[in-house]
């Protein structure tokens, strides 16, 4: 009986720090962030009500093999619990079911990040937590006593308890509500997998007129391209971008020089997600079963309109380069599908001898100085691009200087190796023939601030920087209108080529004078089956649920083509798993030769 006395009050002390957690993420954001904590803890009242049915149900009988089903039930919610309350604390997200299909088969990568967290003080805390908790599953899996009076009792509380997390009070309309609800009812509540019925997608293929594209004359230029993703580079982190914080001073200033764009949406809240967006030119609208996949590129894996297709027509090579290991989420054959010409991570020799960290990444300076390394060797007279993904700035914010939990001090030390590349690139000349882009992969898993949500509402969950340096003739200083990630294909087919066209959703930056697109897409990570529309200075909406998907908020002239166009890609992208299948069936099939490089076709 002391394990299942255990069990619950242990869940009491999860719920109670989880109360704190949201108390401290909501301070500066709402008059009463108490309330917020308070409002969590009531939330979690339905899972303590789980817990006491499964203890009330397991004291009906003695026998041991009908009260261990309630037992492992118990045992499974109050780790679910638990790993739901640090991913808040370290993620600020919940601990959804789709991330653990999508994220449990890379046990490496969870390891590396499990021991960088535990270095700190607030992981050898959890250390501790954890190791109670172990011994009180213990003592909880023990056989017990019938107690049927004791049973009743349990089950009365277990209703009162239920009732108790029904209620939904007024600080349930807080901005970022689904970090109130318990792990449960925010799973509940995702539509974002519901199928389309077949009468459903015939209707709307009968229905739809796709929108003309956007023709123009392209500028038939040559440059040479970079562009760089950088881990969780949000608003916060600069000065000039309207941030609190002044941690980024010399992408600011390379901002100030160059070109730089103040309204800038990140289309996902991932670094797959905006990989997905900036190699392939298409928001993340999840496909079908994409979250319920293990293939997180599900559903992305056409190379046509890709990057390497975009530029490879223009005589151009491809190049992707990163430190952190190419086998998480399997990146690499994405990439080969895709048609680069190369890729590398953490196998690269260079970064024999590096310290390697999470996701086995070797520090920004490291990959920055691989990068030159290539591009000194690399004598070969043909236009190239170069996509360089960053590591040093994922959570849990590891400065490499110290190895300190410094969020601050890791964003000043990648900065401070921006500036480093981008001084390098100027005595190579670069600039005058080449383009570099810096772009966040997505904005940062913590809390809002208040001045982020004063400045920008709740589009600041999807801003991140983003600064466009050449001496090249395109917009200098800051350029009005909201542009995107999935901007990056249609801005650089526009500057090769004679001519080009693009879809309403994509805009193009480097032209002139530069063209938003006439709505951006932005698939949220707080509620996942939302798409957040923003169009002529407001935002709207989109709700995934299959046949009963909805628009929510002002509507633009064609918002209903805006919607059906939505679900018939969704539908035309099919389900995630089969579509992987094929992925994986054509980028094992024979390629001809090419020429010697890191990682090859």
């Amino acid at each position: 009986m002391i394990g299942a006395a255990l069990l619950v009050v242990l869940l009491l002390m999860v719920s109670v720090l989880r109360g704190f957690a949201l108390v401290g993420i909501a301070t500066g954001l709402t008059d009463c962030p108490w309330c917020m904590g308070a409002t969590a803890i009531q939330q979690d009242a339905s899972l303590l009500a789980l817990l006491l049915a499964f203890t009330g149900l397991s004291l009906l009988t003695a026998r041991y093999w009908l009260q261990l089903p309630w037992l492992l039930l118990s045992a499974l919610l109050l780790l679910a619990y638990a790993l739901d309350a640090v991913l808040l604390k370290t993620l600020v997200q919940h601990l959804y079911w789709l991330d653990v299909v999508k994220f449990g088969k890379e046990l490496d990568a969870i390891g590396r990040f499990g021991n960088v967290l535990l270095a700190s003080s607030t992981g050898k805390l959890m250390l501790v937590g954890a190791a109670a908790g172990i011994a009180v599953l213990v003592l909880a899996l023990l056989p017990r006593p019938r107690r049927p009076r004791l049973a009743l009792a349990c089950l009365v509380a277990a209703g009162a308890c239920f009732l108790v997390g029904l209620w939904s009070p007024m600080t349930m309309k807080y901005i970022n509500y689904p970090l109130l609800q318990n792990f449960i009812a925010a799973n509940l509540a995702d539509s974002v997998d519901r199928h389309y019925s077949t009468a459903y997608a015939d209707a709307l293929r009968k229905e739809y007129a796709p929108p003309a594209p956007v023709c123009v004359a392209g500028r038939g230029l040559r440059p040479n391209v970079i562009v760089i993703a950088v881990e969780s580079l949000s608003m916060y982190h600069s000065k000039l971008f309207g941030g609190v914080n002044d941690d980024t001073p010399r992408l600011d200033a390379i901002a100030q020089q160059n070109t730089w764009f103040p309204d800038f949406i990140a289309n996902g809240f991932t670094t797959d997600s905006g990989l997905i967006a900036m190699i392939t030119g298409k928001p993340p609208v999840p496909t079908l079963g994409r979250y319920q996949s293990a293939e997180a590129f599900a559903g992305f894996e056409s190379p046509q309109g890709a990057l390497p297709d975009i530029v490879r027509a223009h005589g151009y090579t491809t190049h992707f380069f990163t430190t952190g290991d190419l086998g998480f989420l399997d990146k690499s054959t994405w990439l080969k599908g895709l048609g680069f010409d190369s890729w590398e991570g953490a196998e690269q020799p260079f970064y024999i001898g590096w310290k390697r960290r999470h996701f086995n990444a070797a520090e920004d300076k490291a990959l920055y100085q691989r990068f030159l390394q290539w591009l000194d060797t690399h004598q070969d007279a043909t236009p190239w691009l170069a996509f360089i993904l960053t590591v040093s700035t994922h959570p849990p914010f590891v400065n490499p200087e110290n190895e300190s939990l410094d969020e601050t001090g890791a964003f000043r030390y990648a900065d401070k190796q921006i500036g480093m590349l981008y001084d390098e690139l100027a005595k190579r000349d670069f600039f005058r023939n080449g383009v570099l882009m810096i772009s966040g992969d997505h904005r940062s898993m913590t809390p809002l601030s208040a001045t982020e949500l004063a400045r920008f509402g709740d589009s600041a969950l999807a801003r991140t920087p983003f600064v466009v340096a050449t001496q090249l003739p395109v917009a200098k200083g800051a350029v009005a209108g909201k542009f995107q990630q999935a901007d990056i294909v249609p801005s650089i087919a526009e500057l090769l080529g004679d001519r080009a066209c693009r879809k309403i959703d994509q805009g193009t930056f480097l032209s002139q004078p530069p063209q938003p697109a006439q709505y951006v897409a932005h698939a949220r990570g707080d509620r996942r089956n939302q798409i957040d529309i923003y169009f002529d200075g407001k935002q709207a909406e989109l709700v995934l649920a299959g046949d009963q998907s909805d628009w929510i908020g002002p509507k633009p002239d064609n918002w209903k083509q805006i919607m059906d166009g939505i679900a018939l890609d969704r539908i035309g992208r099919g389900s995630a798993d089969e579509n992987f299948l094929d992925l994986m069936i054509n980028a094992r099939a024979p390629k001809p030769a090419q020429p010697a490089a890191p990682t090859t076709k």
